[in-house]
C-alpha cells in the first residue's frame, strides 16, 4: 500500500542536479502527504529561483509516478532559509566553492601605475594561453575601476548556483569574474573603503566555482595597498607579472609595487614593458613616444625576465574598446606566452584531460565522435551547464515516442565527451519512457568505468537528457 515511506525512498534515488546528492540527504523534502493515490510533496529548493528547479521537480514527479497505485502527483516548491542554507552547507571560512575548484597557478598582474595596460596584458595573456590548450580564467581585482569585462566584451548578470557563483566565459573558453557583472549598471559606481574591497576580492576568489584551471590570473587595481596586500597574502598567489612603460615617472612608480612584492615574498615571475614603441605604417620605422625603454631597469631591480616590449597600436584600441580582445593579434604576444610557460615557479604541464586515464571504449568513442553534433530544427533539445562549469546539449529526433537519432554537442573535457557519445549511443532505440530511465551508473557501466573525479560528467548527461525528454 502506498505510504509515505515509500515517496521518501524514491525520492533518495533522486539527485540535485549540482549537488549530485539525492534530496533526501538535503532535507529538501517536506510535507509528504499521501491520500489513497493522490500525493502532495513539498519540496524545498536550495536557494529562490533556483536555475534548475524545472528539471528537479521533472525528476521527482518521475521518481514519484513510477510507483504503483499512484494517480496523481502534486509538487510545490519552496526554498530553504538562510539559517537551513547555513546549516545544510556550514559557513567555511575560505568560501563555498574552494571544495570543488582545482586551479594549478594563480599569477597576479600588477604594477602600481594606473593606465600602464594591466589589464590588457591580462587579456592578452589569457587569450594566448587559452589557445595553447590550456585552462585559463580571469578574476578582475579591480573593483572600483575593472577594465576585463569590456575587453572581453561580456556582461552580466552571473549565476548564483547553491555553492557558488559560475563564472561568465568568453569566446576562446576564458572563465571570468568580474563585480561588474554583479551590478544594475555597468556604469554604477562602487564607493567602498579598503575593507570591503579587500573583502570582496577574497569572495571572488572563494565563492566562485572555477573548477579545474591552469592557471587563474588576477588582474590588479594600481597602488601598493589593500587590494594588491588581500590578494597576495590571502591567495595562494605563486608569482607577479609586473607590467610597465618606458617614461620614468610610470617606471619608478612601477618599482615601488616590486618593492612591495619584493617585502612581502611573493616572486617576480616577468615584466611586460607595453606602449614601448609605435611603428609607423608608412615607413616601418620605430618611434619611441614616451622615449627611451626603463624596461631592463625594471626587469633588473624585480630580478626578473622581459617577457615582451608591447607596441602602440590603434587597431588593439579598437579591438579592445569593441570587446574583442581576443582578436588582438601582435607577433609580441606569441613569444610572451612562450617565455610566461616556461618559468619555473609557475610551469604547468598541458594536461591530456580524462584520456589515459579513461576506459578502452571511451577512448574509442573520443575518437571517433560518435554523435557529435546538433539536429536541425530537433523534436527535443535539453542544455544543462554542471557545477564544474561543462556545459552540454542534447538533441532528439522522434518518431512516435521512440528516440529515433540523439545528437550532442559539449563544451566539457574528455570525459564529458565520451559521456556524450555512449548517453545518446544508449537512449537511441528506445522509447522516451525507457531512456529515462537510464540512470548515471548504467552510462558508467556502458563505458566499462570512469575516474571517480568524473563521475559527475555521467550525471550532466543523464540529466541532459531527461531534460531534452520533459521538453519533447
Amino acid at each position: 500500500m502506498l505510504d509515505n515511506q515509500m515517496i521518501f525512498e524514491a525520492l533518495s534515488k533522486v539527485n540535485d542536479p549540482e549537488l549530485h546528492r539525492s534530496l533526501t540527504d538535503l532535507k529538501m523534502v517536506r510535507d509528504v502527504r499521501v491520500r489513497g493515490g493522490k500525493v502532495d510533496v513539498t519540496i524545498a529548493l536550495t536557494m529562490p529561483n533556483c536555475p534548475l528547479k524545472s528539471q528537479i521537480e521533472a525528476d521527482v514527479r518521475a521518481a514519484i509516478t513510477a510507483l504503483p497505485d499512484v494517480k496523481r502527483v502534486s509538487i510545490k516548491l519552496t526554498s530553504m532559509t538562510e539559517e537551513e542554507r547555513k546549516a545544510l552547507f556550514g559557513e567555511p571560512k575560505q568560501g563555498a566553492a574552494i571544495p570543488y575548484n582545482h586551479i594549478q597557478r594563480v599569477v597576479a598582474v600588477m604594477s602600481g601605475k594606473g593606465g600602464v595596460g594591466k589589464s590588457l596584458v591580462t587579456g592578452l595573456l589569457a587569450t594566448a594561453l587559452a589557445c595553447k590548450g590550456y585552462q585559463v580564467g580571469v578574476l578582475d581585482a579591480d573593483i572600483t575601476g575593472p577594465s576585463i569585462p569590456m575587453l572581453f566584451g561580456l556582461q552580466g548578470p552571473v549565476d548564483a548556483g547553491p555553492v557558488g557563483i559560475r563564472p561568465l566565459e568568453s569566446r576562446s573558453g576564458v572563465k571570468v569574474i568580474s563585480m561588474n557583472f554583479m551590478l544594475e549598471s555597468e556604469d554604477q559606481a562602487i564607493i567602498w573603503r579598503g575593507p570591503l574591497i579587500g573583502r570582496a576580492i577574497t569572495q571572488l576568489w572563494g565563492d566562485v566555482m572555477w573548477g579545474d584551471l591552469d592557471y587563474l590570473l588576477v588582474d590588479l587595481p594600481p597602488g601598493t595597498s589593500d587590494a594588491s596586500l588581500t590578494t597576495m597574502q590571502s591567495l595562494p598567489v605563486n608569482g607577479i607579472v609586473m607590467v610597465t612603460t618606458p617614461q620614468s615617472l610610470a617606471s619608478m612608480i612601477v618599482r615601488k609595487a616590486v618593492h612591495m612584492a619584493q617585502a612581502i615574498k611573493t616572486p617576480i615571475v616577468g615584466v611586460v614593458e607595453n606602449m614601448a614603441y609605435f611603428v609607423c605604417p608608412d615607413t616601418g620605422k620605430q618611434h619611441f613616444i614616451f622615449g627611451p625603454s626603463h624596461s631592463d631597469e625594471v626587469a633588473l631591480t624585480a630580478e626578473a625576465p622581459l617577457l615582451a616590449q608591447l607596441p602602440i597600436d590603434p587597431q588593439v584600441a579598437a579591438l579592445c574598446d569593441a570587446g574583442k580582445v581576443e582578436e588582438v593579434d601582435l607577433d609580441e604576444i606569441s613569444a610572451m606566452v612562450d617565455a610566461f610557460i616556461k618559468i619555473p615557479a609557475i610551469h604547468v604541464e598541458i594536461r591530456k584531460k580524462s584520456d589515459q586515464s579513461l576506459s578502452a571504449i571511451a577512448r574509442q568513442l573520443i575518437e571517433s565522435q560518435e554523435n557529435v553534433g546538433s539536429l536541425e530544427n530537433p523534436d527535443a533539445r535539453g542544455k544543462i551547464r554542471g557545477w564544474c562549469g561543462d556545459s552540454m546539449q542534447i538533441d532528439l529526433r522522434l518518431s512516435g515516442e521512440t528516440i529515433q537519432e540523439a545528437r550532442f554537442t559539449t563544451d566539457g573535457c574528455k570525459a564529458t565527451i565520451a559521456c556524450g557519445c555512449m548517453i545518446t549511443r544508449l537512449a537511441r532505440g528506445k522509447t522516451r519512457h525507457e531512456a529515462k530511465q537510464i540512470t548515471p551508473e548504467d552510462l558508467i557501466a556502458a563505458l566499462d568505468g570512469l575516474p571517480k573525479a568524473h563521475e559527475h560528467c555521467a550525471e550532466l548527461a543523464v540529466n541532459t537528457l531527461r531534460q531534452a525528454i520533459e521538453n519533447a
